[in-house]
């Protein structure tokens, strides 16, 4: 008697359906709404297997770097960019902010090797010179921004552009408050620590994604737009210097002062390079996408 073939659905376990959310997560927003619902059906016909999902994956760093002209136009592209890079960018000013807390903050040296010296310094002015960059850069479009609110009385909108100004008062509010309650004459204990460093990426990332929100909603084009995106090339590129100045530095530290608290286990500062360079790559690759988009956008657009 001839076995018979089942003809039940193909089950799709929850694990792998998270992973190709994930997968699609990964690819610009114009892309997402012009193919996602596409690839996602696809991927569930083929039972979204792991092996599927990374080949969707893998594709995500191609879209980013070259995606197709025909999703959007140079405006929308800058804007698409402007609001990666922005918050990809925060994410780098904060980890490059927990390294200088980390090292320089405790007088943290290496006598014989002056190159972690020459990193800090370094780091210190790619750090300083990328912020100063990326706000004189921001400002007049942050400006225009937060001009149409008012006149169109939108006040959603002006909310989402003071958000750079109202997070990180409320964080530094909290962190005083916090500092004066627990901590003692060395500080705050490591786990008050840890707290301290996850609130200040969620005020981070909350104060960068209020203009990226602004931007979607409101589609600013002109002068404006074009000078942001290019002043964010200008301070992703500055702020990878800072990135390997990081890498340099932690480096040595893991080779030179092994005695030193964090710097004799190399677990702990291989994820924190895995981090810095994960977060350097998405804003080198998303503020290269909106400033070649800056740069062969017609001066009358």
């Amino acid at each position: 008697m001839r076995r018979q073939l089942s003809t039940r659905p193909l089950t799709v376990l929850p694990s792998e359906t998270w992973l190709a959310r994930a997968a699609l997560a990964l690819y610009p927003p114009a892309w997402r709404a012009r193919y996602g619902a596409e690839v996602s059906a696809l991927l569930d016909e083929s039972g979204a297997g792991p092996a599927a999902i990374a080949s969707v994956a893998w594709r995500a760093l191609p879209a980013w770097i070259s995606p197709p002209g025909h999703l959007h136009d140079r405006p929308a592209r800058m804007r698409s960019s402007l609001a990666t890079a922005l918050l990809s960018w925060s994410m780098l000013v904060g980890l490059g902010l927990v390294f200088a807390q980390l090292t320089q903050f405790q007088g943290l040296v290496v006598p014989g090797h002056p190159v972690v010296r020459l990193a800090y310094a370094v780091f210190d002015a790619a750090l300083a010179l990328s912020v100063l960059v990326a706000g004189l850069g921001g400002l007049p479009l942050w400006l225009v921004m937060l001009r149409r609110t008012w006149r169109e009385r939108r006040l959603r909108d002006a909310a989402y552009l003071l958000l750079p100004v109202i997070a990180p008062g409320v964080y530094l509010v909290a962190l005083a408050v916090t500092v004066r309650l627990v901590g003692g004459a060395g500080g705050v204990s490591p786990w008050w620590f840890l707290a301290v460093v996850l609130a200040g990426f969620a005020a981070a990332a909350t104060a960068a994604a209020g203009p990226g929100l602004a931007l979607r909603r409101l589609q600013p084009r002109g002068p404006a737009l074009r000078l942001a995106a290019v002043a964010a090339g200008v301070a992703a590129a500055v702020m990878a210097v800072a990135a390997v100045a990081i890498v340099i530095a932690v480096t040595g530290l893991c080779l030179w002062a092994r005695g030193f608290a964090g710097y004799h286990h190399v677990t702990s500062p291989a994820v924190y390079l895995v981090l810095v360079l994960a977060a350097a790559t998405v804003t080198s690759v998303s503020a290269l996408r909106g400033t070649r988009a800056a740069l062969t956008e017609p001066a009358a657009g």
